[in-house]
């Protein structure tokens, strides 16, 4: 096994930093609605017949806002759990690209 000096000096500090920062689920939840963002905005202008509608593109956010909020009440339970969340926002994006192509 490396020792953690090792690690430093293989990796480096910054690199450490930057690892720990994408492991917060913020930062996590926050890459998966831009992401979400992102499709959806590409989908609607390039992809599909006519541009998607406010509120159809407001749901993904919608979505990472609840889970700010349970987070914030419900710390350490299951429903919490990160990549729960993230799977709902890229469904939810789907479902949203998926009913506006009719």
């Amino acid at each position: 096994m490396i020792e953690k000096s090792k690690i430093f000096f293989l990796i480096g500090t910054d690199m450490l930093k930057i690892i720990e920062f994408f492991k917060s689920p913020h930062i996590q939840i926050s890459l998966a609605t831009g992401f979400s963002i992102i499709v959806l905005a590409y989908f609607s202008k390039k992809v599909l017949p006519e541009p998607i509608g406010y509120l159809p593109l407001a749901v993904p956010p919608f979505i990472a806002s609840i889970y700010e909020s349970v987070l914030g009440k419900y710390k350490n339970s299951k429903i919490c759990t990160t990549w729960y969340w993230i799977v709902a926002i890229l469904l939810a994006t789907a479902l949203v690209i998926v009913l506006s192509w009719s």
